[in-house]
């Protein structure tokens, strides 16, 4: 994949992700899974605290997995971003990020998206590891995900 395309892919959900909502309690969570909450469009996000590492001073890698709602407007996102990578989003189920935070400067990136099915095929992959940094906004998903990872 070229290097735009993946650059451009990244961009667009991590843009589309910064409009994190707030967050709730869920009953039940799966395997290494942790419920951290739901983005606006009711999305529900987890982390998996035995993929989390610290490659260096006040900087966290954790896997981060959203699944959205029937109906989000996510989905629908990505439904319309997906074509041009020539793949089916008719099972899409789920998808999980590589998210870097650096913890004292309140930043993040997406190093990593990958896109799954119901059967849990990697539908689609984008990679940046010199992905831009965003602002960890307060009162976001994503405050709440950096409270739960960074010390």
């Amino acid at each position: 994949m070229k290097r735009s395309t993946c650059y451009y892919s990244l961009l667009f959900f991590g843009l589309f992700l910064l409009w994190g909502g707030c967050g709730y309690a869920l009953a039940a969570e799966e395997g290494p899974w942790s419920f951290i909450g739901f983005t606006k469009y009711r999305d529900a996000i987890f982390i998996d605290k035995t993929r989390m590492s610290r490659p260096s001073t006040g900087k966290v890698l954790v896997s981060a997995r959203i699944e959205p709602s029937a109906k989000s407007l996510f989905r629908r996102n990505i439904k319309r971003e997906i074509p041009q990578y020539k793949k089916s989003l008719k099972n899409f189920k789920y998808l999980i990020m590589e998210v870097e935070l650096a913890c004292p400067e309140d930043r993040m990136r997406f190093r990593e998206i990958q896109l799954f099915d119901k059967e849990d095929k990697v539908l689609h992959t984008a990679t940046d590891p010199e992905a831009p940094w965003k602002p960890v906004k307060p009162g976001s998903l994503w405050k709440d995900l950096e409270r739960a990872v960074c010390p």
